[in-house]
């Protein structure tokens, strides 16, 4: 296992990170770097530190396959030049290949409209996938760990959700034809993260803004699930991933029917373009059609953040009805006949 030089390590707990950190990624379906690498995103804080460390001794072999990016989104001035300074050092020292993507949120943020949160996220996500895209890099890999899952579904819940919001954030998932985002962390918790660093006393950035109230996530982590914990259930975070375990059973039932369904319909799937068997669907429950829609969009990587549950809804009952008209739906042009659905990507 390597270590930096004059580090001391207790190995039970090093040992046991990097074997829950193998674990996350064999779950992944990544046993080693790829021959075309990984892209780690790591921001600087403690488990971004704690990925970058992990994998770097995972495979230490292999490390020329693996290449860092810091995304700045140019939000915090010179802490958020100081923080990609601090992972380029860092990412120097260990030898790796670094990338600097810089993402100007407020310009963004004041062209598109929407919180500081989501905009940043989503520039964090397309420069992500365009680096390595660019790269010809298949996976993306983030620290999203178990925390953040239980503040993620404990969010999902408040703003009003379905049962995929349920299931939180998923282990994989396309971000475009070629890449794939992963997270090996998410059975880690953010103490075993901070034990691991401490023990071989790497460092890591602390983001203030964190600690803002401006924030939604920001109250929910360090103002919510506290005060719920402490007065209503000390276990609150395991009864949150409980949850997204049993969402997740039923959502991969409701993908399974829902696959059968489209296997049963599909007349052309092609990029850009959906055409479906209008009279076959009608045979089928609009709960199971609603699904097999969303599948349609997830296969075909368009986007859904317009897309509200009354938009399925009446996607889904228009499909259905023989007098249905075409649903209205941010992106895509539907057109139907008493035989035909077709969908089409409007905004390619």
């Amino acid at each position: 296992m390597f270590l930096p030089s004059g580090l001391s390590v207790d190995v039970n707990i090093s040992a046991e990170f990097l074997m829950s950190l193998k674990t996350g990624y064999a779950d992944c379906g990544v046993f080693s770097v790829p021959h075309n690498g990984l892209l780690l995103a790591v921001s600087g804080g403690a488990d971004s530190m704690a990925l970058l460390h992990g994998t770097a001794q995972l495979w230490p072999d292999n490390t020329s396959g693996l290449v860092v990016a810091h995304v700045d989104h140019n939000l915090r001035g010179d802490q958020s030049r100081a923080d990609a300074a601090f992972v380029e050092t860092t990412v120097e020292e260990l030898g790796l290949q670094f990338v600097l993507l810089s993402g100007d949120t407020v310009q963004e943020q004041q062209k598109s409209g929407g919180s500081t949160e989501e905009v940043a996220r989503r520039i964090r996500y397309q420069m992500l996938q365009s680096s390595a895209h660019s790269a010809d890099i298949e996976y993306v890999v983030c620290g999203h760990q178990s925390d953040d899952q239980a503040e993620t579904i404990l969010h999902n819940i408040i703003r009003g959700t379905g049962l995929r919001g349920l299931t939180g954030m998923c282990i994989r998932r396309q971000l475009n034809h070629r890449v794939q985002l992963i997270r090996p962390m998410l059975d880690i918790t953010r103490s075993s993260i901070e034990e691991f660093l401490d023990d071989l006393d790497l460092k890591w950035r602390f983001d203030e803004s964190n600690s803002s109230t401006r924030y939604t996530r920001n109250k929910i982590r360090n103002h919510l699930i506290p005060t719920l914990a402490r007065e209503y259930n000390p276990q609150l975070t395991d009864s949150l991933l409980r949850l997204a375990s049993h969402a997740t059973e039923a959502e991969n039932l409701s993908v399974q029917v829902a696959n059968r369904c489209l296997d049963d319909v599909v007349l052309e799937l092609q990029p850009g373009v959906c055409r479906l068997q209008r009279n076959k669907l009608a045979l089928w429950p609009e709960s199971v059609v609603r699904m097999a829609l969303r599948l349609v969009w997830d296969q075909q990587m368009w986007p859904q953040q317009g897309m509200t549950r009354l938009h399925w809804n009446d996607l889904a009952q228009s499909v259905c009805q023989p007098d249905g008209r075409p649903s209205n739906c941010p992106g895509v042009e539907v057109s139907m006949t008493p035989k035909i659905v077709r969908i089409f990507r409007c905004e390619l």
